[in-house]
């Protein structure tokens, strides 16, 4: 059972280990923190290892992201809760998450 130091609790969703499904080969994300949160223009959050987006595009000024976010931000995730990009282009807000990756967690 993985212990989050992070979080304080064992298997923690917002910080386990993230499996590609489908997209960038094994390692293509291995510089990006588990718990980051990535922001596209159109307001759709999306985790590492996402297949809809490829690892080299994620860079300004199409994409912002949260290298760190709190505890329970991608569960949070809506129009009433939006997060705020961090790094990149902190302009984009991502409102809503990407249905592929929500099936992940």
């Amino acid at each position: 059972m993985r212990y989050c130091e992070r979080h304080e609790m064992h298997n923690c969703a917002d910080c386990a280990p993230r499996t590609p499904r489908g997209g960038a080969p094994a390692g293509v994300w291995d510089g990006w923190p588990a718990a980051a949160i990535i922001v596209h223009a159109g307001g759709k959050a999306h985790l590492p290892g996402c297949r809809h987006i490829e690892p080299a595009d994620v860079r300004p000024p199409h994409y912002g992201w949260v290298p760190a976010p709190s505890a329970g931000a991608w569960r949070r995730l809506s129009p009433s809760d939006p997060l705020r990009a961090t790094h990149g282009n902190t302009e984009r807000v991502a409102v809503s998450r990407c249905m592929s990756c929500d099936a992940s967690q």
